[in-house]
């Protein structure tokens, strides 16, 4: 009899649970390691779960259950924070993401996503309805544009588009007011938004870890650049691309065919030109500058982060300006990067081969 009624109390105890979900939300029994509850039950919103369900069919991912994709944290039932990057491990997506579903506005509850190192064009227009965001990391993608209504992300805090293909950034960015982080270094930016200067960032100075708040390196800011930056170290700033470790020296690609030698910022760091042609077939060329006799590391990349090719292997290069040579051979058309690093600093050129 009493272990009659321990099943009666346990059974209605669970339906009770289950029962507290209403009609916009739905009840798990079971979660994945890589997903948090951080305040609340797992009575878990419908339409952050549409969304998840969304972005795996429309890539072709490969999960069984929405709940599996990258890492989640949920808050009073709703997505709150969500790593997708692709970074090769269990953190984040096992497969590239080439394109965000229309209803991924829906996710208005978030305010940090991670979709770093993915295909990712173009935001859907739905992505203005994220005005909790606070943190967005979409570098190394191959965005070519952020949509006019970025601006509406108010509360965004920090700005990642880094190593991406931005021509241009819309005027409403100057809307983000809290906006304290922006990192748009290599893309290709000809000039900014005539209110650019109204943000207020600071243009000058890194954070206690190190980083820049602003750094805008690599790209093609040549002419009737932005007081606010005009004289500021951070216009040919950018950041090594696998880790975002330490700093890169990066100017503005205004010549295509030589390398500036004048003082920088980093007197004892070697210096690359733009790659030239890029596009290119069948082979390109870069120019290095070393300031001192030291080893170099020279290799290519593919978009996934994977080596195909050793340019240098420890080679000694004596002080001086040297042309690196590339060939792809039998590779594939497409986006390719050539990493050169002496042990202590690291440049990352992109290349586009086309056959």
């Amino acid at each position: 009899m009493k272990r009659q009624l321990v099943f009666i109390i346990i059974f209605f105890t669970a339906k009770s649970v289950y029962a507290q979900c209403d009609s916009t939300s739905t009840y798990f029994s079971e979660l994945p390691n890589s997903l948090t509850i951080l305040v609340g039950d797992t009575c878990l919103s419908n339409a952050d779960i549409a969304v998840l369900d969304s972005i795996i069919s429309q890539n072709n991912l490969d999960y069984i259950s929405p709940l599996e994709i990258g890492t989640q944290t949920w808050f009073n039932g709703r997505l709150r924070f969500f790593v997708a990057g692709n970074y090769g491990n269990s953190s984040g997506v096992n497969d590239t993401i080439y394109t965000l579903p229309e209803n991924f506005g829906n996710l208005t509850g978030l305010a940090t996503l991670y979709l770093e190192w993915h295909r990712i064009s173009e935001l859907p227009e739905s992505f203005s309805n994220l005005t909790d965001l606070m943190s967005l990391y979409i570098n190394n993608n191959i965005l070519s544009s952020i949509g006019d209504s970025i601006g509406n992300l108010t509360n965004l805090y920090f700005l990642d588009l880094g190593y991406n293909e931005l021509p241009e950034v819309p005027a409403s960015i100057c809307n983000l007011e809290n906006l304290t982080y922006l990192w748009l270094f290599n893309n290709n930016l000809e000039n900014l938004p005539d209110c650019f200067c109204d943000l207020d960032l600071d243009w000058i100075n890194d954070d206690n870890g190190g980083y820049p708040y602003f750094a805008i390196g690599a790209n093609s800011l040549c002419d009737n650049i932005a007081y606010c930056i005009d004289s500021t170290e951070h216009l040919t700033l950018s950041l090594d691309q696998f880790y975002y470790s330490f700093p890169v020296y990066s100017p503005q690609d205004c010549d295509t065919a030589t390398v500036s030698i004048k003082n920088n910022i980093f007197p004892y760091q070697f210096q690359v030109s733009p790659p030239y042609p890029n596009p290119f077939n069948p082979s390109v060329n870069l120019d290095l500058h070393i300031p001192h006799d030291r080893r170099m590391d020279i290799g290519v990349f593919d978009i996934l982060g994977n080596e195909i090719d050793i340019i240098s292997d420890h080679r000694v290069y004596p002080r001086g300006t040297h042309t690196i040579h590339w060939s792809p051979k039998h590779h594939a058309s497409g986006v390719y990067y050539i990493r050169l690093t002496d042990g202590m600093d690291s440049q990352f050129k992109k290349i586009m081969f086309i056959k």
